[in-house]
């Protein structure tokens, strides 16, 4: 099944600082509220169920943990699923300026995916120990195709405030009678 998420809000573009994580855990949180609302329900009641089940019967445990909270990803090599993303990158800026002026446009991208899966150790944030985050991603590794592409956030003249769109397609990997209807 096709999944569309969208952010609104800034997207760093420079290489991770204490500001620019707290920016990936806003568009994590972004994510996450959106992924909340598709947990248990057709295609991913498999996910549900193979949690609610202990993960009897080989059932992979897809649960992961950082600094005392659990990642729920939908997506990735354990569950037999990866994805293709496509991800379009709108930003604000001046009018009569180059796209480009919004900033280092592969690490945005980067951004992106980073806040799209599980965190890793170096990533996590005291604050929100004891919750339970859904991401879309285990690892980088559950994107098998990639591609981006910028335009102009007509709602914004600010170069730092973007609005990002996500398709998210599924691509098979181990593909079971379990996880057969995800795939689809």
């Amino acid at each position: 099944m096709e999944i569309i998420l969208t952010y609104q809000g800034r997207v760093p573009g420079q290489k991770r600082t204490s500001g620019n994580l707290d920016a990936i855990w806003r568009m994590r949180e972004a994510f996450h509220r959106q992924l909340e609302k598709l947990w248990g329900k057709a295609p991913f009641t498999i996910l549900k169920d193979w949690e609610d089940s202990d993960f009897a019967a080989g059932a992979p445990d897809f649960r992961r943990a950082r600094a005392g909270c659990t990642f729920i990803p939908f997506y990735g090599r354990h569950i037999g699923i990866c994805v293709s993303l496509e991800i379009q990158l709108l930003t604000g800026f001046p009018a009569q300026k180059s796209v480009l002026v919004a900033g280092d446009i592969d690490n945005r991208i980067k951004r992106i995916t980073d806040a799209l899966r599980v965190p890793n150790v170096d990533e996590t944030r005291d604050e929100v120990s004891g919750q339970r985050w859904y991401s879309l991603l285990e690892d980088d590794n559950a994107v098998l195709s990639l591609t981006a592409s910028t335009g102009t956030y007509l709602a914004s003249d600010d170069p730092t405030e973007a609005f990002v769109f996500i398709r998210v397609r599924p691509i098979p990997v181990a593909l079971t009678a379990d996880n057969l209807e995800m795939a689809l």
